[in-house]
């Protein structure tokens, strides 16, 4: 029954974003145990409590493009449209624009870009990060 539930999800997933969830699909098909498991990190990964959602939205966006996936990295730009972020801060964080972007985005955005880069600065951002949100920005991002 959770597997029909979740095909369900999946497919309405991939038509309301576009997106293949091909993988997910066979993950679900030769190993529902697997799928069940890895299942809720997808929850885990839209989890904020204290970060302003273009900030959340702005390392996610790093995040995917530093992976170099294309679809995943629309996916994130759709999703974050779709949660109201203004497009000229999307814009700005898919052109590394940090002129362009707000101070919520701009601390965001580079904890993220140092963290995907391993720089030797991650703690400089990440200090940023606790001194304006405190330790639940950090858990956030």
């Amino acid at each position: 029954m959770r597997s029909f539930f979740a095909r369900r999800i999946l497919h309405r997933f991939s038509q309301r974003y576009g997106y293949n969830t091909g993988y997910l699909e066979m993950l679900l098909k030769e190993s529902p145990a697997a799928f069940f498991k890895f299942a809720p990190l997808m929850k885990a990964s839209r989890h904020r409590e204290v970060i302003p959602i273009e900030a959340s939205f702005a390392a996610g966006i790093t995040g995917a493009k530093a992976e170099d996936c294309g679809p995943c990295a629309q996916l994130v730009v759709d999703m974050a449209l779709e949660a109201g972020v203004p497009k000229d801060q999307i814009e700005a964080v898919v052109c590394r624009d940090v002129r362009a972007m707000n101070d919520d985005v701009v601390l965001a955005f580079r904890f993220a870009d140092a963290v995907v880069r391993r720089s030797a600065d991650e703690d400089e951002h990440r200090e940023a990060i606790r001194a304006r949100w405190g330790q639940k920005g950090v858990v956030d991002l």
